[in-house]
């Protein structure tokens, strides 16, 4: 027996007209795709655990028991996505109005996700799959689906089209440089972003660029970005959380470098070993993007080339002084942990693109990064507002430090325009949830 969504799924199909040679080809590629992936999997252990946390589709989901709630369902990529939900999230599960169930694609989200109390299902997103898709929604029947930036599938859209779900896109950012651009791609995409309902950008710029590809029956307005409300809150939790931390580092200047790559770490250490001499207080902090073993060994080799000392962060003892660099070995604390610096490095910035930016300005570090900078908003903002750096080499960096060490009103300057560009947008949770409403209502 088939559900009433099931069976409205069915009557749907032949309703896209000239997208579905689109969607046929999509749906011809997507098992060599999938296929690729999985080689690549053997060789990617975040890959292999995501590929395997979608096997069985939503079967393999955790769902509670129903009530006469309408329900949500709200999906975030991967942790960053996630904790610019956060906010929402946590304001809906207290409100109490909504079953909330949550999906994700990357098992660094995983953990955040199971350790929010309160929700009514949760589980991986399966794959792009039609079918699997219909089974989702089928399954959880959401009065709305409300996805955080821009992990929209060309099925999960086709999908909810079907079923009649409407489809939000909050936080969402179309930046200049997007693959999107290109014409065979830019072709397929306005095919399949006819299925969203409203689009809600975080800036006016971003509205610009997506209406391009956006049916004329779908919403587009700019609310900004629950993120600055999410980091505003780790503010507080990291002062907290990191208070022995920094009463170790007393009144030392400590640069934190996020989520680092190779690249930056090279330019960060060389940087740091011509400073010291100069500024024997100075520290530094490093945090690998992915702290796995191989992360930790290249940062010790690096610290025997400039004889430098380090303290791992598994094995400081709280109250134990700190070696002239604090080495990060656990996931899940650089949010928090800016809350003990002087300036940041943000890592990406030479490679697909650069990682967050908000945390450390929020904490009012001034922040600099490598120049592959154009898939931030962000990032442009602090350029624009002077507390925001572009680096190239580590001689850009020494005298970018070197600077604000010597002259503070110079990086007094420069860390409270990055804060002001955090303080100042804060709020966009409100403006969400009020959009939300509206379309909660509406059904």
């Amino acid at each position: 027996m088939t559900s009433p969504l099931a069976d409205e799924a069915s009557r749907s199909q032949s309703r896209f007209g000239e997208g579905e040679k689109w969607f046929a080809l999509y749906d011809a590629l997507l098992p060599m795709a999938i296929g690729v992936a999985r080689l690549s999997a053997l060789f990617h252990p975040k890959l292999r655990e995501a590929l395997a946390g979608r096997r069985g589709g939503v079967n393999r989901w955790q769902i509670g028991p129903s009530d006469d709630r309408p329900a949500l369902l709200v999906h975030t990529a991967s942790r960053g996505e996630f904790e610019g939900a956060r906010p929402m999230l946590e304001r809906i599960l207290t409100d109490g109005r909504y079953r909330l169930a949550v999906s994700f694609s990357s098992p660094s989200v995983r953990g955040s996700v199971t350790a929010l109390n309160g929700l009514w299902a949760r589980g991986y997103l399966p794959l792009d799959k039609l079918n699997e898709q219909l089974k989702l929604l089928t399954v959880l029947k959401p009065r709305a689906l409300l996805v955080f930036k821009h992990d929209f599938w060309p099925n999960m859209l086709r999908a909810a089209r079907m079923l009649k779900v409407p489809v939000l896109i909050a936080n969402a950012n179309f930046h200049t440089h997007s693959r999107r651009n290109l014409p065979l791609i830019r072709s397929f995409h306005r095919t399949f972003m006819k299925g969203i309902t409203a689009v809600l950008t975080v800036s006016k710029d971003d509205a610009h660029r997506a209406a391009d590809f956006l049916s004329p029956d779908t919403e587009l307005k700019t609310l900004g970005d629950t993120r600055y409300d999410r980091v505003m809150q780790q503010v507080e939790l990291g002062r907290s959380r990191f208070a022995l931390l920094r009463e170790v580092l007393g009144p030392a200047p400590v640069a934190i470098v996020g989520s680092s790559w190779q690249p930056e770490e090279k330019i960060c250490w060389q940087t740091f070993a011509r400073l010291h001499p100069d500024f024997l207080d100075f520290r530094m902090v490093v945090v690998p993007h992915e702290p796995h073993p191989g992360a930790i060994k290249r940062n010790r080799e690096l610290a025997a080339q400039y004889r430098l000392n380090i303290t791992l962060f598994s094995e400081w003892e709280q109250g134990q002084a700190i070696a002239e660099v604090l080495l990060v070995d656990r996931v899940g604390m650089l949010a928090e942990l800016y809350a003990v610096g002087w300036a940041a490095f943000v890592g990406g910035g030479f490679g697909a693109g650069v990682h967050s930016v908000l945390e450390p300005a929020a904490h009012g570090l001034p922040v600099a990064f490598g120049p592959r900078h154009h898939v931030s908003h962000e990032a442009g903002l602090l350029l624009d507002a002077g507390g925001g750096f572009i680096v190239r080499n580590a001689d850009e960096l020494e005298r970018l430090w070197r600077g604000w060490l010597e002259n503070r009103d110079s990086y007094r300057r420069a860390a409270n325009a990055a804060r002001v560009v955090v303080t100042s947008r804060a709020g966009a949770t409100d403006h969400l949830m009020a959009a939300l409403e509206t379309h909660l209502a509406s059904r």
